[in-house]
Formats: C-alpha cells, sequence, structure tokens
C-alpha cells in the first residue's frame, strides 16, 4: 500500500520542469495583496504556527514543489479556505471551531494544496471560467457619473469581492478530493477527516439558514452528499503513512482555539444598525438606513439598494496635507469636460479642519454629485468619498459629515466575542457547561463546534469551546 501511494503521488506531483509557472507566481503574488486588502490577515501566533506546520508537513510530501507555498490565517467570520495560484493558502478563522482534529484541518488544507499542484485557477482563467468579477473603483464611479472620473480616483470601493478566488468545476474539485486524501495519507493523516469536516460544516449552514445545506462546504466549492460519499468510498484504499502530528494530544489541538475571535473582529470596526463605530481608530460615522454596507481593511463604505449612489472612508497619503491631495484632483478634473467644479475649499466637520471638493457630472443619462472630504483626526487623514444621483444627494451628505469623535457610549457598544476553551466537570452535560459559562453559542452550534450531544454526560476535564462576551478593549 505504501508503495502504491507513493507511485500514485508522483505522478499527480510530478510536473514538467520545461513549463512555465510565471503566471502563476504573479497571479499568487498579486492577489494575496488583495486579500489582504479585501478580508485581512488574522494574527494569532499558536494558530498561526498550527496551519502552518501542517502545511509544510503536506507540502514536504509532495515530489516536485514548483511554488514556495505560503499559509495564512484570514481575518473572516465565514467558515473558508481558499487557495491562490503560486502557493497561497488561506485558513479563515471562521472555519476553526468547527474542526475537531488535525486531521481534518490536515485534509482542508491538502485539498487546497492539490488547487494550486493541478494549477486549477490558472486553468479557469484560460478557459474565461472565472466569475465574480471585482467590481473595480473606476468602473463603479463610472457607471455612476457616465464619465471616466473613477479612473483618476483613488477609492477602492471594490463591494463585489472574490475575483482572485476561482469556481472551480465539479471536475477540477473531484479532483482535488481525490488527490487531497492521498495527499494527507501521505502525511500521516486520517483519508476520511475532510469527510467529517463537511458533514459538520454542512449541519452549521442548516442551523444557521434554518434549511438543508444547498451550497457550498467553503463558499466557492459545490457541496453535494455525493461529494461526500466520494470520498468516504475512496478513504479506505489510502492508510496514513507514518502517522507524526504536529500537535501531540487532541487536548492541546483543543486549547490552541482558546482566545479565537468569533463573528466580527473589533479591530476592523463594527457596524450596528447604520452607526459605524471604529474603537481602535476612536471615530464613529452614519451610513444611509437600508444601503449596503461593507467592512473592509482598506475601506468602509456603504451603497444604495440599486447601486445608484455610494459613500466611502479610507485612510489616505498622510504625507500630503488635504489641500495638497485636494489640489492633485482638481489638477485630473480640469481635463474632463463634462465634469464642472460646484465648491473646493476649507471647512470644519464637527469641530475637525478638512477640506471638501463638490464635483457635478452631466451627461445624457443623468447627472451624478460627488463630494471628497479630506479630514485630520488624531494624526490620520481620511478620505470620505461620495457619488450620488440628485436624489441621494441630501443622503450622501450627511453621511460624509457624520464623521467624529467616538463617545464613551458609542465605544461600549462594541463586544468582543470569543472562543473559550472549558474544562468539564464530573458528569457535566454540555448544557451545563454553556449555562456555567454564559455561552453566547445557540445549542445546536455548541453541539457541531464540539461534536457533542447537549445531554451527554461529560467525563470530568474534557474540553469544550464555548463563546463568550466582553467589553471590547481597543489597542
Amino acid at each position: 500500500m505504501k508503495g502504491l501511494l507513493s507511485v500514485i503521488l508522483a505522478c499527480v506531483y510530478s510536473i514538467s520542469v520545461s513549463q512555465d509557472y510565471s503566471l502563476d507566481r504573479k497571479l499568487g503574488e498579486e492577489n494575496s495583496k488583495l486579500v489582504e486588502q479585501e478580508i485581512g490577515i488574522y494574527k494569532h501566533d499558536s494558530l498561526q504556527w498550527l496551519i502552518n506546520s501542517v502545511g509544510q508537513k503536506l507540502v514536504s510530501r509532495l515530489k516536485n514543489k514548483p511554488f514556495e507555498f505560503h499559509f495564512y490565517l484570514a481575518d473572516s467570520e465565514e467558515p473558508n479556505a481558499f487557495a491562490l495560484p503560486g502557493g497561497y493558502i488561506y485558513v479563515t478563522r471562521g472555519i476553526l471551531p468547527l474542526l475537531q482534529t488535525e486531521d481534518e484541518l490536515a485534509g482542508v488544507m491538502a485539498h487546497e494544496i492539490i488547487h494550486v499542484m493541478q494549477r486549477h485557477s490558472v486553468k479557469q482563467i484560460q478557459k474565461s471560467m472565472l466569475t465574480g468579477i471585482l467590481k473595480l473603483p473606476g468602473n463603479l464611479i463610472n457607471s455612476v457619473t457616465g464619465t471616466q472620473l473613477g479612473n483618476i480616483l483613488n477609492t477602492p470601493i471594490g463591494l463585489v469581492t472574490g475575483s482572485y478566488i476561482a469556481k472551480y468545476s465539479r471536475g477540477h474539485e473531484s479532483e482535488s478530493d481525490k488527490f487531497g486524501i492521498q495527499l494527507a495519507a501521505s502525511a500521516g493523516y486520517k483519508t476520511d477527516a475532510l469527510a467529517d469536516a463537511l458533514e459538520r460544516l454542512a449541519k452549521e449552514v442548516s442551523v444557521l439558514t434554518g434549511e438543508a445545506e444547498k451550497r457550498s462546504y467553503f463558499s466557492d466549492h459545490p457541496y453535494t452528499p455525493s461529494r461526500i460519499a466520494a470520498i468516504r468510498n475512496s478513504a479506505g484504499m489510502y492508510k496514513p503513512v507514518n502517522p507524526a502530528p504536529v500537535v501531540h494530544s487532541q487536548q492541546q489541538f483543543t486549547r490552541i482555539f482558546n482566545g479565537l475571535i468569533f463573528g466580527t473582529n473589533p479591530a476592523q470596526g463594527v457596524f450596528i444598525d447604520s452607526l459605524f463605530v471604529q474603537p481602535d481608530l476612536d471615530f464613529v460615522c452614519i451610513t444611509p438606513s437600508r444601503w449596503t454596507t461593507v467592512n473592509k481593511p482598506s475601506v468602509v463604505a456603504a451603497m444604495q439598494e440599486k447601486g445608484e449612489s455610494i459613500v466611502a472612508l479610507q485612510l489616505t497619503d498622510n504625507s500630503k496635507s488635504p489641500e495638497q491631495q485636494a489640489d492633485e484632483l482638481l489638477e485630473k478634473v480640469k481635463k474632463q469636460e463634462s465634469i464642472t467644479v460646484l465648491q473646493a475649499t476649507d471647512t470644519v466637520i464637527n469641530s475637525l479642519p478638512a477640506h471638501i471638493v463638490r464635483l457635478k457630472s452631466v451627461n445624457k443619462n443623468n447627472i451624478a454629485i460627488m463630494e471628497l472630504i479630506w479630514l485630520t483626526y488624531n494624526k490620520n487623514i481620511y478620505q470620505l468619498t461620495g457619488i450620488a444621483l440628485p436624489t441621494h444627494q441630501k443622503l450622501m451628505h450627511q453621511s460624509l459629515t457624520s464623521f467624529k469623535a467616538a463617545t464613551v457610549q458609542q465605544r461600549h457598544l462594541v463586544k468582543l466575542y470569543q472562543v473559550r476553551v472549558i474544562a468539564a466537570h464530573q458528569n457535566e452535560t454540555l448544557n451545563d457547561v454553556s449555562k456555567r459559562t454564559d455561552n453566547r453559542l445557540v445549542p445546536e452550534l455548541t453541539e457541531i463546534f464540539n461534536n457533542v450531544k447537549a445531554e451527554q454526560a461529560l467525563p470530568k476535564g474534557c474540553l469544550i469551546k464555548v463563546v463568550t462576551v466582553e467589553a471590547y478593549k481597543p489597542r
């Protein structure tokens, strides 16, 4: 069996040295920067060590390594994992509480490594099958104003994300499942562990949506019961070779999750209805009611329901004053015949020094008003951008000028939810532990996260994952 596995792996991972992988590396490097801007990287030393150690152990079993692999924790609450071309692998913090064993984590990561090795993303691009094209800021602004104004603005308002994550075909998914479990086995991991993780995630989706899962085990991976069945059917063909886990006990594995942020990361700021609170940077702003909101490391934005108007906030160049940045924009606007400058002046917004530029765009289809405000607060310079049709102009202006210092009461609205690993008392049930710790997870999710029934008696010292809440302390 060991010899057969080695032959299979050699066939799967042998790559012609004459093949050019420069496209993979280029796409991976460029889009890894997008991931950092759009999602963010989660900082957690022990979890990062775990992800990297398991990833490198799997990679060490590859026969040929045309890429240098990088493993990251993505700062997203969604249960997901994805790969970029060229060896960039991401595991979100949202999927981690679902995983019960190192074998399951390895199964998830091996699947993504195969996507890279088989160049599935690049093949999708070459076939023009990538979906979810990113709305670049220029495209968005141009569609509203009817001009090319967006091409000259440095405002990252990409409200549609995921262009860097391939939507794989069923054939690619099956291939990554099949060869992923072989790779996991070659590194000493159980071959059916991926199926266990899939089933648990399907249960979570069912609890959260109130219906049986109809979509993915990851948001970009088609999920079907037959996929899990196929993994289980083929898992018995391969036996783990020389098991030597990174983590030496199940308890050690579980303890690593202690302190993991659950839900929204307050460090990125939080929306509380229409109020956006950024506790670390100590400011608030208000977005129009019922507009679609987006909160990313690079930008906070809200878009009107029909996409006709938008407001956005971002940190900008600290080396140039608000006046200098406004002047640079005005120089570029001079070349746009359909744009009129309505206002360009110093102002004060909620006691903060600022500079405002108002523009009007007229074309045969519509009229659009654009406001840009640069203001200085706590040694940072913020750019607030709004583009609106006349019917939304007032809402846009109110939102842009709502930026101000956060009050003590507003900062206290921000809560920190964290995974806590608790040792059960003798004969306690899951419900007992939840009550003792004021667990904020619903009972169904608590069962899924711990793979234990709510009324099952637990042995003394059994480690249980719960979620607790406390006031967030700004960094």
